[in-house]
């Protein structure tokens, strides 16, 4: 296969993957980390703009399903940028151990710091999108609740999810030595 074909390949089959996860219906806690989970395997096996996109479909279905309570869905935008920042974070911070996208290892200390400061932007983009913009927006204070649900909690699914994606698609080199 050519590397283009390789690459639509994957980014199809990890996109229905993704879609398929987001349909089981699962709680939150379940479904948050492994969609990032799932952001950051795109991103490390295909590219950082694959991950990208995924990141464009995943709040649009997820308030399509029902997942995202309806108060929130002024967010999707917001979630979009936070995904996006946390794939792009994660890959520019990652990349300064000078290896580029072919590391031996993942287990790195840059990659680990460029998960961490990925969960934080992310955790940061939403919140602050939860508690200052979206309020000017829709003229009305989003409830507490939601506004707290863009917080800790999404910094927690981030993190787990990324730590997760680094775990598996090292098993992946590893097992199947996957470019």
């Amino acid at each position: 296969m050519k590397p283009s074909t390789r690459s639509l390949t994957r980014f199809v089959f990890l996109t229905a993957l993704t879609l398929s996860i987001e349909m089981m219906g699962l709680p939150q806690p379940f479904t948050g980390p492994l969609i990032n989970m799932m952001l950051i395997i795109t991103s490390l096996i295909i590219n950082p703009g694959a991950g990208v996109i995924l990141g464009l479909f995943t709040p649009i279905l997820a308030a399509l399903r029902g997942q995202l309570p309806p108060p929130l869905a002024p967010m999707i935008p917001f979630i979009v940028l936070a995904n996006a920042g946390f794939v792009l974070a994660f890959t520019v911070f990652r990349r300064f151990s000078g290896k580029g996208r072919q590391v031996e290892s993942l287990f790195t200390f840059t990659a680990w710091l460029g998960l961490l400061i990925a969960s934080l932007l992310k955790m940061t983009i939403l919140y602050a999108a939860a508690r200052f913009i979206v309020p000017l927006l829709i003229s009305a204070q989003l409830p507490k609740a939601l506004i707290l649900m863009m917080a800790a909690p999404q910094f927690a699914t981030a993190l787990i999810g990324g730590i997760a994606a680094l775990l598996f698609v090292e098993l992946l080199h590893r097992r199947f030595s996957i470019p």
